[in-house]
């Protein structure tokens, strides 16, 4: 069982999930879809919201921007956070369910470049470029 969060504003995924309205968490098994909650987020301290997504059992959180606190804190909670995504949020969970996900339709304009076989972000945060999955390159990677 896997619960995948995304926020969102009118069908889409919000632009930053630090400030979003609702939050979308659906819930699958074996690849089928069997709850989805929609959820009114209020404006609450970081803490708070990590708290809450972590208490709603969270797996996957799929967004375009978050605060590296934020980030950071959700990933200490055992949250997957996937940043730089865009689009239709119904799109965006059949993609991922599909594996599809980081096809250009969902990638952030200027957030992505081709590496080799895959889509790698090349976002800089603290002055470090990020891995796809989120982790700064080391000292030795970068040079």
């Amino acid at each position: 069982m896997m619960r995948i969060a995304v926020p969102i504003c009118d069908g889409h995924v919000s632009p930053v999930l630090d400030t979003a309205a609702r939050l979308l968490v659906v819930r699958r098994h074996r690849g089928a879809e069997v709850e989805r909650r929609e959820i009114a987020l209020g404006a609450e301290p970081s803490t708070a919201l990590v708290e809450r997504i972590a208490e709603w059992g969270v797996d996957v959180l799929l967004c375009a921007a978050v605060s590296e606190p934020l980030r950071r804190a959700l990933e200490r909670q055992g949250v997957r956070v996937e940043m730089h995504l865009c689009g239709e949020a119904e799109g965006l969970l059949a993609a991922y369910r599909g594996a599809h996900w980081r096809r250009a339709k969902f990638r952030m304009p200027g957030c992505w470049r081709r590496a080799g076989a895959g889509r790698v972000c090349v976002c800089q945060c603290r002055n470090q470029t990020r891995r796809r999955h989120g982790r700064p390159k080391s000292h030795s990677e970068q040079t």
